[in-house]
């Protein structure tokens, strides 16, 4: 019987495990308020108290008005694809298996733009302004991440 020491780190059963999908660890009160609202299932998007625009990434002061006043809104969770990349290769073990996937921008109905993961789509029907939805992805059994597929009708 060999010892695991005998193969090389990269070989070992250890090393050939897939990790678990990394959640977001915010530093931030704010941004740590915005994963915490995905966790019901629902997305929300800051509202200016002033203005009424929506904002997206979380943050402190409208970049419009300047106003530090905001409300937590739900999102109709509906946009368009606005841009994508095809991603080939895992920067991360945990995503190993998901590749190819699409890493996309949407934009969504309250005006704002959001990094995501489009899944369930095929290539050939990646286009501009296709129109998306919102759903939840599960990572470590117990977080929901928003991710988008295509909408159907």
């Amino acid at each position: 019987m060999s010892d695991e020491h005998d193969v090389p780190p990269k070989a070992r059963p250890s090393a050939q495990a897939t990790p678990a999908k990394p959640r977001p660890r915010p530093q931030d009160p704010i941004e740590q308020e915005f994963w915490r609202l995905c966790q019901d299932g629902q997305l929300y998007f800051q509202r200016c108290g002033s203005c009424g625009i929506f904002r997206h990434l979380p943050r402190y002061m409208c970049a419009r008005c300047g106003s530090p006043d905001y409300s937590w809104e739900p999102s109709s969770g509906k946009g368009t694809l606005f841009s994508w990349t095809v991603t080939h290769q895992a920067l991360h073990p945990a995503f190993a298996a998901d590749v190819p996937f699409v890493a996309a921008v949407v934009e969504l109905e309250e005006g704002v733009r959001m990094a995501t993961r489009l899944v369930d789509c095929e290539r050939d029907r990646l286009a501009l302004d296709l129109p998306v939805e919102l759903d939840f992805e599960m990572i470590g059994g117990d977080f929901r991440l928003p991710v988008f597929r295509p909408r159907e009708g």
